[in-house]
């Protein structure tokens, strides 16, 4: 008897595990704005799964760890500032980097792009 079942290729699939994670960090990291201690389970992710997968794949999940860091700082400088009455203003500014930052790598990982500058400090 024949077996009419697709033949499952095996970096296919893992390729594909890899972006659903990747997606997966991105939400995480949009709802961290509602309960940042789930921007510490998606940066733990990111670092397991850095080196699998594709190029393009690899620059989100550089992109993905980079933001992690550089928006711990830009947030802990803020916090720290809005003592001095400027942090008010650094807090909604450290916001809108973040979400602009989500979209940009969201919407490459959707269009299967990768990100351009992974290291960039900015968007």
């Amino acid at each position: 008897m024949e077996n009419n079942l697709p033949m499952v290729n095996a970096p296919d699939a893992k390729e594909d595990t890899t972006k659903k994670v990747a997606y997966g960090i991105y939400i995480v990291y949009i709802l961290s704005m509602v309960c940042p201690v789930l921007e510490i389970i998606g940066v733990v992710f990111a670092y397991i799964f850095e080196n699998d997968g594709s190029p393009t794949l690899k620059s989100h999940y550089r992109f993905l760890i980079r933001s992690f860091w550089i928006g711990l700082l830009y947030f802990s400088i803020s916090g720290l500032l809005i003592f001095l009455v400027i942090g008010l203003i650094l807090v909604p500014l450290c916001i809108i980097w973040w979400v602009i930052r989500m979209a940009k790598g969201l919407k490459a990982l959707m269009r299967n792009e990768p990100i351009i500058n992974p290291t960039t400090w900015l968007f």
